[in-house]
């Protein structure tokens, strides 16, 4: 009537329960470890945005200084305190001319179709 029990039958399904429990637990680890890990990347990338958005502000500011710092009028200020220097006047500036270069041959050295001879 009764099937008579294999002698290793009830180890066989203890085993197999326990793989099953153990690829169970096994995904549900990987899923909250994966979950876990994007929380902490997702975190990060917004704090690096923020640092980003500071840095890029922080260095508009420094540009605006610089140009504010740099201008002729405040360097010309900062002659007349620190040298004694008076202010610069139109008729006073001094203007710079490049001159085109010339030729320095003499006429001895030019052919003699060249001196109109």
């Amino acid at each position: 009537m009764f099937k008579p029990r294999e002698k290793y039958e009830d180890l066989k399904n203890l085993i197999a329960l326990a793989v099953i429990i153990i690829l169970i637990g096994g995904i549900v680890f990987a899923f909250l470890y994966r979950n876990i890990r994007m929380a902490i990347v997702t975190y990060e990338i917004e704090r690096l945005k923020k640092e980003r958005k500071a840095a890029y502000i922080e260095t508009e500011e420094l540009r605006l200084q610089v140009a504010r710092h740099s201008s002729a009028e405040r360097m010309e200020k900062l002659f007349q305190e620190k040298y004694g220097f008076l202010p610069v006047e139109v008729s006073q500036k001094i203007s710079t001319y490049i001159l085109p270069p010339f030729d320095t041959k003499r006429d001895e050295d030019l052919e003699p179709n060249q001196t109109g001879k």
